[in-house]
């Protein structure tokens, strides 16, 4: 399985790929959303990394209590921001690496209030490190 995560990965690098990655990531945040028990009202931000070093892509996360909704664009007034490259989220989202290990790295970056901004990876289903 890492293998796989590895290889899809690298492909995300690809402008075609990373554009395929854009696509299914607002049903794919929705799908693997954790609802807090505190209810949680929120807006993220995500920004995904371009591998050609264009201007990121953005993603509006509105949390509400139970529920997520993403929309592509920037958030007007985000509480916490989250930027990565699409290789780094396949390998997160696969449980190939984990948010610590990508942060500690560079390769994943928080803004924002820092208290929403660490809650950001623990909203989200993610698999174990493999």
């Amino acid at each position: 399985m890492r293998r796989l995560a590895i290889w899809l990965a690298r492909l995300a690098r690809r402008r075609g790929v990373h554009w395929i990655v854009l696509r299914a990531i607002p049903r794919a945040i929705v799908m693997r959303f954790e609802a807090p028990t505190d209810q949680l009202e929120a807006t993220l931000e995500l920004a995904i990394r371009d591998p050609q070093g264009r201007s990121p892509a953005r993603f509006e996360l509105a949390i509400a209590g139970q529920s997520c909704s993403v929309r592509p664009g920037a958030a007007q007034q985000p509480g916490a921001r989250a930027t990565l490259g699409s290789d780094d989220l396949i390998l997160l989202a696969s449980g190939a690496a984990s948010w610590p290990e990508l942060l500690s790295s560079g390769r994943f970056e928080l803004a924002g209030d820092p208290f929403l901004a660490l809650r950001f990876a623990s909203l989200f289903r993610l698999p174990v490190q493999l």
